[in-house]
């Protein structure tokens, strides 16, 4: 069984739209979809009840109070263990997927690649309904354990399918202490120490481009979520020493960088 990994927070104009494209899956895979809205205070709650309703293949959690992202997806992963499936599927709750085999062709890449535990594909951003082709064929594939640093190796996590396998080689609880504010670049730094990477050259998926923790409008919070990244990237490379090449000096002009960059954006 696959299961999908939808994890939402406040995305009442495009749940719908995430759902419906997990729900147009050709697959030989039974499919379960786990949702987890993270308090929600517009109307995501009601739309997800009712797919939940019309469909037994949802699964449907709604928390009492905001976990953050983090702690959100894993008690999702932890659920989905549980439950046996094979591999994980992920997909945010403002993104879609436009490919409905999708799901079939990653399958099929993990079934003739055993020793692959992880793969992506090509996706567009959209930024105010505007698609950009705005991926690269080149992207790392095979043993990329020297090659994620602090950049990662690109991904673009709604095209994201790994073996569930991968969950259980790591140390969920440590992950979650950290409270990282996003979880693809620590967790799949986790998992290319793990496991060979794979990439199809095929646009799956769209990327919504919009204002959130990773795309801030204000500085302050522009500046914190870059720092949280380098707090991921150190926490990384002291459970794999030399691995990801963590330098404090690299930090730092990374940083200011990126703040230059982030200003020359305001300013145009």
């Amino acid at each position: 069984m696959t299961a999908v990994c939808i994890a939402t927070y406040n995305n009442e104009p495009y749940i719908a739209q995430a759902i419906e494209s997990v729900l147009a899956q050709v697959c030989d895979e039974p499919l379960r979809i786990y949702i987890g809205d993270d308090a929600s205070t517009d109307g995501t709650a009601a739309i997800c009840e009712q797919y939940a309703e019309q469909d037994n293949r949802i699964v449907y959690i709604r928390r009492k109070q905001n976990l953050g992202l983090t702690d959100n997806t894993i008690d999702l992963y932890r659920r989905i263990m549980a439950d046996g499936c094979e591999y994980i599927a992920m997909l945010d709750g403002d993104d879609y997927w436009i490919a409905s085999d999708k799901l079939q062709e990653q399958i099929n890449y993990l079934r003739l690649h055993p020793e692959t535990g992880f793969v992506h594909t090509a996706a567009y951003d959209e930024t105010d309904g505007k698609r950009v082709d705005a991926d690269e064929a080149d992207k790392p594939v095979g043993d990329v354990r020297l090659r994620y640093n602090l950049y990662g190796v690109k991904h673009t996590n709604c095209t994201v399918l790994f073996r569930t396998e991968l969950l259980r080689q790591i140390n969920l609880d440590e992950l979650e202490q950290q409270h990282f504010t996003i979880l693809d670049y620590p967790l799949y730094g986790l998992f290319s120490q793990l496991t060979q990477f794979g990439y199809i050259y095929r646009y799956t998926a769209v990327w919504r481009n919009h204002t959130s923790v990773s795309h801030p409008l204000r500085l302050a919070d522009y500046r914190r979520y870059k720092k949280e990244r380098i707090r991921m990237w150190k926490w990384l490379d002291e459970h794999y020493p030399k691995h990801f090449h963590f330098s404090q000096i690299q930090a730092i002009l990374w940083l200011s960088g990126q703040l230059i960059a982030f200003f020359r954006e305001k300013m145009q």
